[in-house]
């Protein structure tokens, strides 16, 4: 009997000792099992966010898009006004009867311009910002093949952009500036014709921008 009895001891120490081993490893599996819970829900906001901002992005781009065609018809529409104030100003002796004519022609076309560019300028400014808000948020991520850093590249590439048009609308902004104080110093002082070296660049400005 004490045989037996130390026989049964033996074995349910040695299965109390197998199934706290058990025991032990189911615990560690649930813990993996909640952290890797934590991590794929974390890993589903981030998608989520990402799908958001992604989706920021393409509203802002296809913003810059339509100003930059905007702006291409503002700049080819002014071109053809300025080329025909042109033609009549060096045309003939019929052009040249009325030079406060055309004079005033260009500063009004000078004045439009200018708002126009104004305009534009406070809208790049503020697409500037925003491409760089979503940016610098894509831009936690440093692993350079994630799919957020392409995005971000892209999104840097198209700021450059936005920043190289918002300097040349600035440029053209002050000679537009320029012309419009020479048109003033010629009603105030009288002189005639318009061949005054701001309204010429702002002539060669446009031109240029073909």
């Amino acid at each position: 009997m004490d045989e037996i009895i130390t026989r049964w001891a033996t074995d349910l120490s040695k299965y109390q000792k197998s199934f706290q081993t058990q025991a032990r490893q189911v615990a560690s599996w649930d813990r993996m099992l909640v952290e890797n819970s934590d991590k794929i829900s974390k890993l589903y906001s981030k998608t989520f966010q990402a799908r958001k901002d992604t989706e920021e992005v393409e509203r802002q781009l296809t913003a810059v898009e339509s100003d930059q065609a905007e702006l291409s018809r503002w700049l080819d529409s002014y071109e053809k006004e300025v080329d025909e104030l042109m033609d009549k100003m060096v045309g003939g002796t019929e052009g040249l009867q009325g030079p406060d004519q055309e004079r005033e022609r260009t500063y009004k076309l000078a004045e439009k311009l200018s708002d126009r560019l104004n305009d534009l300028n406070k809208d790049l400014s503020e697409m500037i910002e925003e491409i760089n808000s979503v940016s610098a948020t894509l831009s936690k991520t440093d692993k350079p093949d994630d799919p957020l850093s392409q995005v971000v590249r892209v999104l840097n590439n198209h700021l450059s952009q936005l920043q190289a048009i918002d300097t040349g609308a600035a440029e053209l902004h002050a000679k537009v500036a320029a012309a419009q104080k020479e048109t003033q110093n010629y009603r105030t002082n009288g002189h005639a014709g318009l061949g005054g070296d701001a309204a010429e660049d702002f002539y060669r400005s446009l031109m240029s921008r073909r």
